[in-house]
């Protein structure tokens, strides 16, 4: 009876591993086995072959989700090269574009002051040449017609460049002189993959595969090249210039066609004389509303205007021009910036009667007086204003600015309004400007009478090369003084024996300067004044010297 119950067991034990050699369980290992059909083997193989199957779907999903990320990179990568070629040129281009602007704007806006004002094409020129220069440099530039309005336009290679060129001078404003460069860009890498589509177009050419690039800079130019300047247009052809007594003189120097004198409306010489020294290099006369009245007496009582020959006085006149002067269109009334104050404020009035006294910068609500023949009074520079109805009434003594020989300063010295001031070591620029506040429209601020009086100043950068600057009394036009014929302030008033030495622009645009009895004065630089009144033996003897000119050019775009 054992025998054939081991065998029993032994054979169950072939039907499966799971079958423990018990014939108590027999029942049990045929009821867990009774479905299966196949051994073991066949299992092992089906398994294998469905592990193979997704295996191989798991590799080909593999495969294509590296195809996707290789094509997403191949776009990335595309897009880095078309950014790193395109881009990268875009980008030098419009430097270019913008350095070629904004040479082309200062050079046109230096130019536009050419005279006759309005001469267009002189300005466009320059701006031109300047672009061709930074742009296509050894290349002819073309020549801009004489007849070029105040917008011009250019173009270059193949309609594939423009230049757009716009002077604003003689206007309502600050004269200023625009530049645009346009330039029609071809895609390279954009366009070798079927991209860069768009167009640019440039004055009727089309550019395909382009994008437009544009630079644009424009520069302020308002510094009108005259000696003299004479600013009323509120009273149609009224004399701005007034000259009384056979011996009244206006000499007017250098500028080659720059230089000489302007009236708003009209000029007349009366008894007095005009010179230009040298003869035929020193300016002219220009006049917007001249009257006939100025007109036929101008041309006898001037000599050497620009394009006679000679040597001063005696000059022999070339060509007159009819009319003359000469016709001109309205300079725009000014608005230059006044310094702020750099120093403290001295309250007490200053008399100088004698010795030497420094002054240092700041704001002087007392009048400053001298005398004596012997006195004189150093401004150290800076910036002076004096707010006082009489400010400054100057009778004898000497009134300058400082040198570097008055550094450091004498430890005995009378020192005015100097403390926390360096008097110990002349700077580079000893430059000052002083600063005039009108009282009403008749007191003379500054006045010079009597005695023998010598105001020597130099001007400084900083403050616009800029030595008097007389403040408005109102506001362009009625400056606050409308109900008198010309209108403005009559601040300056220089007589008696005073000689003034002014290196920088004497700037009063609303007052009425007289310069009167033997007053003499020596500029170089700029007047500019509302109306001017020479008398007796006053002389103004101003040279014209672009670099004490007012100064307010540069680019503002």
């Amino acid at each position: 009876m054992q025998r054939p119950q081991r065998g029993r067991a032994r054979h169950l034990s072939d039907q499966g591993h799971h079958c423990l050699q018990l014939s108590a369980v027999h029942a049990v290992c045929l009821a867990i086995h009774a479905g299966r059909h196949h051994d073991d083997r066949q299992q092992h193989h089906e398994h294998g072959v469905l592990a193979m199957i997704m295996s191989r779907y798991r590799r080909r999903k593999l495969a294509g989700q590296a195809l996707i990320i290789f094509a997403l990179a191949i776009t990335a990568m595309t897009g880095l090269f078309v950014i790193a070629v395109d881009g990268g040129s875009i980008y030098l281009d419009k430097r270019r574009l913008q350095d070629a602007a904004d040479a082309g704007a200062l050079a046109g806006g230096d130019a536009a002051e050419s005279l006759p004002l309005r001469t267009y094409y002189v300005a466009h020129q320059a701006a031109l040449n300047e672009i061709y220069h930074n742009l296509f440099p050894g290349t002819a530039v073309p020549t801009v017609p004489s007849g070029a309005g105040a917008t011009y336009t250019a173009t270059a290679l193949s309609g594939t460049y423009q230049f757009v060129l716009t002077a604003d001078i003689a206007n309502l404003a600050q004269d200023t002189y625009l530049a645009v460069v346009n330039h029609a860009y071809n895609f390279y890498a954009a366009q070798a993959i079927g991209f860069g589509s768009s167009t640019c177009t440039l004055s009727g050419t089309t550019t395909t595969s382009a994008v437009c690039l544009q630079a644009r800079a424009k520069a302020l130019a308002a510094t009108y090249p005259f000696a003299l300047i004479l600013l009323d247009d509120q009273n149609l052809n009224y004399e701005n210039l007034q000259m009384a007594g056979s011996n009244a003189k206006l000499i007017l120097h250098d500028g080659g066609t720059k230089g000489g004198a302007f009236s708003n409306e009209s000029m007349t010489a009366g008894n007095g004389s005009i010179y230009f020294n040298p003869c035929g290099t020193s300016g002219d006369l220009w006049a917007v509303n001249e009257s006939s009245g100025g007109a036929s007496n101008i041309p006898s009582h001037s000599w050497g205007h620009y394009g006679d020959i000679g040597l001063y006085p005696l000059c022999t006149v070339n060509t007159l021009y009819t009319p003359y002067p000469k016709s001109t269109v309205k300079i725009p009334f000014p608005n230059y910036p006044e310094p702020a104050v750099t120093g403290p404020t001295y309250t007490p009035a200053l008399s100088a009667s004698g010795g030497t006294y420094y002054l240092c910068p700041g704001t002087f609500s007392g009048s400053l007086s001298e005398s004596s023949g012997g006195s004189t009074v150093i401004m150290y520079p800076g910036v002076y204003r004096f707010t006082s109805p009489i400010a400054l009434t100057l009778t004898g003594g000497t009134l300058r600015g400082a040198t570097a020989a008055d550094y450091p300063i004498p430890g005995a010295a009378i020192a005015i309004n100097c403390t926390g001031y360096n008097t110990t070591t002349a700077p580079a620029d000893l430059g000052l400007i002083i600063e005039l506040r009108s009282a009403d429209c008749t007191t003379n601020t500054f006045k010079v009478a009597g005695g023998s009086t010598t105001i020597t100043f130099r001007p400084s950068p900083k403050y616009n090369n800029i030595s008097f600057y007389i403040e408005l009394l109102g506001p362009y036009p009625g400056l606050g003084c409308s109900t008198s014929t010309p209108g403005g302030t009559h601040v300056v008033n220089i007589s008696g024996s005073a000689s003034l030495n002014i290196y920088g622009a004497f700037y009063g645009p609303g007052d009425n300067m007289f310069f009167c009895g033997n007053g003499a004065g020596y500029g170089v630089g700029q007047i500019v004044a509302w109306t001017m009144t020479l008398c007796g033996n006053g002389t103004i003897d101003e040279h014209y010297n672009p670099a004490y000119l007012p100064y307010f050019r540069g680019l503002i775009q």
